[in-house]
């Protein structure tokens, strides 16, 4: 990774006790040091109001047995296990072969915001990850249904 973008944006790394955990729950994807983009579109939280903006970040993104996990700059993004309703609520697609696109209603995840968030990592894992969320969520409607 490019050392400015790394000093400029982060890491884009998982702490060392998260990367533990993630490890701990058998990871099926664990891809770090990514370089990507969040962008939001009318995006209100308190203190911050976007019609719409876009930022380069690194970041990182984590598919275990258990749960999804999202990672951008400095902070977490998403961290949500695989049997969590709002799962559905984030979708997960390819813009490129090579780039994730990871899309979401902020208000489904807290109640002071509202708008679109996306997060969009480039990576060569971007095909597997929405593979393993779409299986994940077809299971899930599957067993809801019956």
């Amino acid at each position: 990774m490019n050392p400015l973008r790394r000093l400029l944006l982060g890491s884009g790394r998982f702490p060392a006790d998260l990367r533990a955990e993630l490890q701990a729950e058998r990871a099926r994807v664990l891809e770090e040091g990514l370089a990507g983009s969040i962008t939001y579109r009318g995006y209100r939280a308190p203190g911050r109001r976007y019609s719409f903006r876009k930022v380069a970040v690194n970041g990182a993104i984590a598919i275990t047995e258990r749960r999804l996990v999202a990672r951008v700059g400095r902070g977490q993004e998403v961290d949500l296990p695989l049997d969590d309703p709002r799962l559905g609520a984030i979708g997960a697609t390819l813009d490129a072969p090579d780039r994730l696109c990871l899309g979401f209603d902020a208000g489904a995840f807290r109640d002071d915001r509202s708008g679109t968030v996306e997060l969009r990592f480039t990576t060569a894992q971007a095909g597997r990850v929405v593979e393993l969320l779409g299986v994940r969520r077809s299971d899930r409607v599957r067993t809801i249904g019956t």
